[in-house]
């Protein structure tokens, strides 16, 4: 986390500097993404597979000068997964099904060039939720009154799932068309902090994603 923050602080300064003269704006942008497979295992035996995965993004943020922006992702994606199980006596349970992730995060970027094309870095933290959509016990049952069907009963599972801290940053390419329209292609890398014992996971993926500046 201090070398995060540190990366922020090096990315503001030089960007404030700069900023007499700019006209600051708002860009948004929707993100194709490739998130590449991940695996973790423990010392007992218990391991985790995450497959690869497409999935969908949206973007938003404020420049601040031509070179320095802060804003948001949001994604979502629906990898395959295989987890093995193993209690204490040794007995083993595999798991083989698709979770459901929401990654959440705020971000710095910063241009390297002025111009339509430059090079950009970003650093951000955030959070990322995964849900094994595994039931953790029996079905449960709420009942309600209706206005029109009267009343009525319907059960629903809760399952296994986590909500964790991530932080990172991307390496990327941002090149602006005439009229607003940009185009942007980036590699991210993300920590997950699980809080256990074993090494943190983390989720990598490429980001093309299409905005418009305003």
């Amino acid at each position: 986390m201090r070398r995060l923050t540190a990366l922020l602080l090096v990315m503001l300064v030089p960007a404030l500097a700069s900023a007499q003269g700019y006209r600051n704006q708002w860009e948004w942008s929707v993100a194709a993404i490739y998130q590449e497979s991940e695996g973790d295992s423990a010392l007992a035996g218990s391991s985790f597979e995450l497959d690869s995965d497409l999935g969908l993004g949206f973007s938003f943020g404020y420049l601040f000068t031509e070179k320095f922006m802060i804003g948001a992702d949001i994604e979502w994606l629906s990898p395959d997964y295989v987890a093995t199980l193993v209690d204490d006596v040794g007995n083993t349970t595999v798991i083989d099904h698709e979770s459901s992730q929401f990654n959440g995060r705020i971000k710095a970027s910063y241009n390297f060039m002025s111009g339509p094309f430059t090079p950009y870095v970003e650093a951000g933290f955030g959070w990322t939720y995964m849900d094994s959509n595994v039931a953790d016990g029996p079905p449960i049952t709420g009942c309600w009154w209706h206005p029109w069907y009267g009343y009525i009963c319907s059960g629903y599972y809760n399952t296994f799932h986590e909500t964790s801290f991530s932080y990172g940053g991307a390496l990327g390419l941002r090149y602006k068309l005439r009229g607003g329209t940009l185009i942007k292609l980036s590699y991210n890398t993300y920590n997950i902090d699980d809080g256990g014992n074993a090494p943190d996971p983390t989720l990598s993926a490429a980001r093309l994603e299409f905005g418009w500046g305003f």
